[in-house]
């Protein structure tokens, strides 16, 4: 099998049981060091339940990817522009940002948007920035989806997640696999995301082990900063708390509606 990203043929890595019934083999790329399952033909059934009931952490998550959101937006100077969740779940995350004052919208072809319905992006719809939380490790080909996304919404600026590994192939016990749910088919280390950015011509920032960010925007030094250290990001958080405050869409989206 040939990794998506390189073109290298991976080797195999380990065989795991997926969904509890099947035997799935995964495979490392030498060259990027992408871990992946062989082609994933469980998936309908995985996805039976667009998100799992193991996923407790669910509001914890969105809360505090809604106040990342905010600091980059607001860095980067595209807190006026139109923002969307490429694979927005329930549409909660789009519901917290639009409570912060965002227009952000969402869309997710396996679930039900319950929270931000009025705000599913139209066709022809451009964004100004994209969000992708807990997505790439359920993406076959990450290098095409995202592609696909820049493309289809004229924005190369990506703020996304996913768990990273360094070194070594991480151990079947690495509660990040899921091998119960079967959703999760692929695992990046940072060089891993370093080679999609440049495929996908974006600079790539690591703001943590598991927050990233794509862009092909220039970024001052003192950007960078606010962005990339943990203590001025929640430093510049608590000043937004005060900047922003009445710009929240919660009454005009009720009224709207």
């Amino acid at each position: 099998m040939k990794c998506p990203l390189s073109a290298e043929l991976m080797a195999p890595a380990f065989t795991a049981t997926v969904l509890g019934k099947y035997d799935v083999a995964y495979y490392h790329c030498p060259g990027c060091g992408l871990l992946k399952t062989e082609p994933p033909y469980w998936l309908d059934e995985a996805y039976q339940n667009a998100i799992s009931d193991t996923d407790t952490g669910i509001l914890a998550r969105n809360n505090a990817n809604a106040q990342l959101v905010e600091v980059i937006l607001e860095t980067l100077s595209l807190a006026d522009g139109r923002v969307l969740d490429i694979a927005g779940g329930y549409g909660l995350l789009a519901r917290l940002l639009r409570d912060k004052g965002f227009d952000c919208y969402s869309t997710d072809k396996y679930c039900c948007n319950l929270f931000a319905k009025r705000f599913a992006p139209e066709p022809g719809f451009n964004a100004d920035a994209l969000l992708a939380f807990e997505v790439l490790e359920h993406v076959e080909d990450p290098l095409a989806f995202v592609q696909e996304a820049f493309a289809k919404y004229r924005c190369k600026t990506l703020v996304f997640s996913t768990l990273t590994f360094r070194g070594d192939i991480p151990p079947r016990s690495w509660w990040y696999y899921l091998f119960r749910t079967g959703q999760h088919i692929s695992f990046y280390q940072p060089a891993t995301l370093q080679s999609l950015a440049e495929r996908l011509g974006c600079r790539y920032h690591m703001l943590s082990n598991e927050m990233h960010l794509f862009t092909d925007q220039d970024i001052a030094p003192w950007k960078r900063g606010v962005i990339l250290k943990p203590a001025f990001r929640n430093a510049y958080s608590r000043y937004l708390q005060v900047k922003r405050r009445g710009l929240s869409k919660t009454w005009s989206d009720h009224l709207a509606a």
